[in-house]
């Protein structure tokens, strides 16, 4: 799956007064009406367990500058139980997030189901804003990434023709 590109999003939820955050690249827009989301995590993540007894969580869409955040929250050591030095926010029904990502997503969770060795939660967007100046993080070939905008393809190209499919016909 390292040839797969994915965005970088911090899971965030709170349970007993105690936040929980994790890292995750399994995050998908599932329906338009109603706005579902799902997102996947790890069974053994203790975010993951958060997430089964609590009914809302929020998305933050890591942008371009938010590296270490995806690396502090996928790491297993104290630092993910540490908020105190990050400037944080709460949504409008008290889901917190982190200030400065590319966007933020509040969702109550309507259903989850096994996946492997994960658990798919699917949820309703309840909530979202987005920062239009940001730029999305982008995690491929176990690497970060910044989003970048690809030349246009010189005329003759081959890259000229991938639109026309396999025959080359228009």
């Amino acid at each position: 799956m390292r040839q797969v590109a994915s965005g970088v999003f911090l899971i965030t939820t709170s349970l007993d007064d105690r936040l929980h955050a994790t890292t995750a690249t399994a995050f998908l827009p599932l329906s338009a009406e109603p706005p579902l989301i799902l997102v996947c995590l790890h069974r053994d993540s203790d975010t993951h367990r958060a997430l089964t007894q609590t009914a809302r969580f929020g998305v933050n869409v890591l942008a371009e500058n938010q590296a270490s955040l995806s690396a502090r929250f996928a790491a297993k050591t104290g630092d993910r139980y540490r908020f105190e030095d990050l400037p944080r926010f709460s949504g409008p029904n008290g889901v917190t997030f982190l200030s400065r990502c590319a966007a933020h997503i509040e969702v109550e969770t309507t259903a989850s189901t096994a996946g492997g060795d994960h658990t798919i939660f699917i949820g309703r967007v309840t909530w979202s804003q987005v920062d239009p100046h940001a730029t999305p993080l982008v995690y491929h070939r176990r690497a970060y990434h910044r989003l970048a905008p690809l030349a246009e393809p010189a005329a003759g190209s081959d890259a000229e023709g991938l639109g026309r499919g396999l025959s080359g016909a228009a």
